[in-house]
């Protein structure tokens, strides 16, 4: 799991200098990372995430070829039994560091998992 963070390509000019001799890649995305999948929660059948950071707390990134993007995916966010105030649909992916992915939010999704 990752959040897409920007799509891009690189100029031209850009491309050549980067990828001398083969084929520059298409469109970019700057994505940051989750943590890989444990084990289901034996509850609800989800699988938790979090953030990646590195030793210093950063988030950690990767510049990816859009390619290689499979699917959107449903996070819900892991509070304590008072969600912040400050969580709103617009800032909660920045603001949560763990998440639920939601295996249930389409037949697709659902088969991926099971």
């Amino acid at each position: 799991v990752a959040q897409v963070r920007l799509i891009f390509k690189l100029p031209p000019r850009a491309a050549q200098e980067l990828f001398p001799d083969v084929l520059a890649p298409g469109h970019l995305a700057y994505v940051e990372r989750f943590t890989p999948f444990t084990v289901a929660d034996s509850a609800h059948g989800m699988y938790k995430v979090k953030r990646r950071r590195d030793a210093l707390g950063a988030r950690l990134a990767s510049v990816i070829e859009v390619r290689h993007i499979r699917r959107s995916c449903h996070l819900l966010p892991v509070s304590g039994p008072v969600i912040p105030r400050e969580w709103t649909s617009s800032t909660v992916l920045d603001r949560c560091d763990t998440f639920w992915v939601n295996s249930f939010s389409d037949l697709h999704m659902y088969m991926t998992f099971y």
